[in-house]
């Protein structure tokens, strides 16, 4: 079964832009993040600033709800093609992905009529860039950054974003096992065979003993 890819979240990611603090979007709801709002369980209004780190677990927790709706539609899909439909439902809803696919479209279909959601005028660029990841299989994020943009008087700053690498944050991190070093027993010493007596030493000390009674 397909699953969203690492270069998909980062995809969709790239769409939102990021914001560390609190901020009132176009049509004043508090978000955070990548796009958090409360209806996501987590009210961003007056929570303090947030790490990198904490607005990308943020994402990976929303995301679900959006995959979901993608894996009900029981489509054949390619990695693209699902990470490309799973950015169209984060930005427009459940619903609207339903209607995309809905109406015996197939999947070229599908595609083509991605371009029928553009309004409002501003997001065309992005289901442009969509629509090119389902077809073609091509991401517009090429380098993993994405934007994080400062907050003042809770309205975003885009002029001023700057670009962070958000692909460690999405790493796997395989735990590290320490083996400790195998170590050969030391053998016990063998003793040494005992010395074999002497004879002509037997003798000299025999006499000797003789001279000492005499």
């Amino acid at each position: 079964m397909t699953t969203l890819s690492t270069r998909g979240m980062i995809e969709i990611i790239s769409h939102e832009g990021v914001c560390l603090e609190p901020y009132l979007d176009s049509v004043g709801v508090w978000t955070i993040g990548a796009g958090q709002t409360k209806s996501d369980g987590f009210d961003p209004k007056g929570h303090a600033k947030l790490t990198l780190q904490e607005c990308f677990d943020l994402f990976k927790k929303k995301i679900k709800q959006y995959t979901d709706a993608v894996d009900a539609l029981n489509l054949p899909l390619t990695q693209t093609q699902y990470d490309a439909l799973t950015s169209f439902c984060y930005n427009t809803g459940p619903g609207n992905l339903r209607k995309l696919c809905g109406k015996g479209r197939t999947i070229s279909q599908i595609g083509d009529a991605i371009m029928l959601y553009t309004i409002p005028k501003e997001i065309t660029e992005r289901r442009q860039k969509e629509q090119t990841l389902f077809k073609k299989g091509l991401y517009s994020n090429s380098d993993g950054k994405v934007l994080v943009f400062p907050v003042v008087n809770s309205k975003p700053r885009y002029a001023q974003g700057y670009k962070v690498d958000a692909r460690p944050f999405f790493e796997t991190k395989t735990p590290v096992v320490t083996v400790p070093p195998v170590t050969k027993p030391v053998p016990a010493p063998v003793p040494s065979p005992a010395a074999k007596p002497n004879f002509w030493a037997s003798v000299a000390s025999i006499i000797a003993s003789y001279f000492r009674k005499a």
